[in-house]
């Protein structure tokens, strides 16, 4: 039995190694390379090239990033730019106040055109009115009474319409006409009023009915236009009124959208503005301007005599028993080289409606010979002084071109003067001439009719660096007593 004390000489061969072998190893270990100094050694040439060629490359992008955060730097904190002051610039010595100059009007802000004006040719029944499309009333007769006026009421109808639902430079939505559309129209053609006959399962677009609502005035027309775009006809003459209120027709009032009832009220007056303010309506001339109209159901005229005749573009006839005659007329006329719209406007005219058209006409006539161009300012003539504190120079801002406005003898107009100077710096080169410093607004009662730039006449420069304004001249109060 072999003793289990003894080592064999296998164990000792692995375990009893001399002592010299065992303390030698770990100066060995010592002297070994790291496992990544060692892969770096056996990297071939190549690839230690394309290595020292990538970090040459990272290192100029960050120099090229460093130099581009510098100029920024230099660009946002160097002279010319205000500056917040902070701890590193506690005397704000390098802050730059914002110093703008100022914009003092020199010219009159009401003018009043000279001349008498002509007395028009209004009829000696009922009232008319005549309106200038951006420029004002022209003048109306004296005796203005809110009056029925008929189918003059569809011009509300209209504007609304288009203005709920453009058109565009298409014909807008198509309908499908029912047996309930074509009875209405049964039912208007029996009580004698004007209408377009629709069929079952006729396709009619949004163009088409305001055609039909315009031309041949058709009352069962406005009555579908409403009920499509509010809901109901209640719903839409509260909409034809409130319209009113916000154009400021104080002496109208709508009870329908076809003006069969004599409840929808207005002067001629109201109507010759709204009638200018609906052919700015986009769309509205489009679907007015043409005497006759085919439908699908065949050719229906209209009953305005004056369409066509001397520049007349519409705009909206009326007749019933209490109305009696009314007519609306819009003609383009040119005055000074400008195209001008004039509305003519006459309400319970009794004759005919070849005579209505005839005042309205007439009226057209003397009122564009009313009409004029004048010149208010002239070219590069000083409408402001432009003034700066820290400069001594006399400068201004002038018009470059002439300045004109469309009116008759004794119109007012206002003129304003709107500072508009570029916020630049109050230390950098200045404002060049020829800067905008000012807009010019020329009004008319019925609105601004030009805005033209006022610009700088000379080079004005900027506030030198630590210029500020002189404080204002204090008082001194003496005492009665002298103390």
């Amino acid at each position: 039995m072999e003793n289990e004390g003894v080592n064999s000489p296998s164990m000792t061969s692995l375990s009893g190694a001399p002592s010299a072998e065992r303390d030698a190893s770990p100066a060995k270990a010592r002297r070994q390379p790291s496992p990544a100094k060692a892969h770096r050694r056996q990297l071939s040439p190549a690839k230690a090239h394309r290595r020292r060629i990538y970090w040459r490359r990272r290192l100029t992008v960050l120099l090229c990033l460093a130099v581009v955060l510098s100029g920024i730097g230099w660009l946002v904190s160097g002279p010319g730019s205000p500056k917040l002051v902070t701890s590193s610039d506690p005397g704000g010595l390098r802050s730059r106040p914002v110093r703008l100059p100022s914009v003092v009007p020199i010219v009159p802000s009401v003018t009043r055109l000279s001349g008498t004006l002509s007395p028009l040719p209004f009829p000696s029944t009922g009232q008319s009115a005549v309106f200038v499309q951006g420029v004002g009333l022209l003048g109306a007769t004296g005796d203005e009474r809110s009056a029925p006026m008929a189918s003059v009421t569809k011009v509300m109808t209209a504007v609304i319409v288009l203005e709920d639902h453009p058109l565009g430079h298409g014909s807008g939505p198509t309908f499908t006409m029912t047996a309930a559309d074509h009875a209405a129209w049964i039912r208007d053609v029996e009580e004698g009023d004007s209408s377009l006959e629709v069929v079952a399962g006729e396709r009619l677009t949004e163009r088409q009915l305001l055609e039909g609502l315009m031309i041949p005035s058709a009352c069962n027309i406005a009555d579908y236009l409403a009920r499509w775009d509010a809901g109901s006809v209640a719903a839409f003459v509260r909409k034809m009124n409130a319209t009113a209120t916000a154009l400021g027709l104080r002496h109208t009032h709508y009870a329908d959208a076809s003006g069969l009832s004599p409840g929808s009220r207005s002067t001629a007056i109201d109507q010759a503005i709204l009638g200018a303010y609906a052919m700015s309506v986009p769309g509205m001339i489009s679907v007015e301007d043409h005497a006759s109209m085919k439908f699908p159901t065949g050719w229906v005229g209209g009953y305005n005599p004056a369409l066509g005749q001397d520049g007349v573009i519409g705009l909206k006839s009326g007749f019933t028993d209490a109305a009696q005659i009314c007519l609306v007329t819009a003609a383009r006329r040119i005055v000074g080289g400008r195209k001008v719209l004039v509305v003519s406007s006459t309400l319970g005219q009794p004759s005919s409606m070849e005579g209505a058209a005839d005042i309205d006409l007439q009226l057209l006539n003397a009122a564009t010979s009313e009409l004029r161009a004048q010149q208010i300012l002239r070219a590069y003539q000083p409408v402001a002084r432009v003034v700066a504190g820290w400069n001594r120079e006399r400068l201004n801002a002038v018009v470059t071109v002439p300045v004109a406005v469309v009116g008759w003898a004794g119109l007012i107009v206002d003129t304003v003067v709107v500072p508009s100077i570029p916020p630049k710096p109050g230390v950098g080169p200045g404002w060049r001439s020829g800067t905008t410093m000012a807009s010019v607004e020329v009004s008319t009662p019925a609105g601004v009719q030009s805005v033209t730039p006022a610009k700088l006449s000379r080079f004005l420069p900027s506030a030198p660096p630590g210029w500020s304004p002189p404080p204002p001249a204090s008082s001194t109060l003496t005492s009665a007593t002298g103390s």
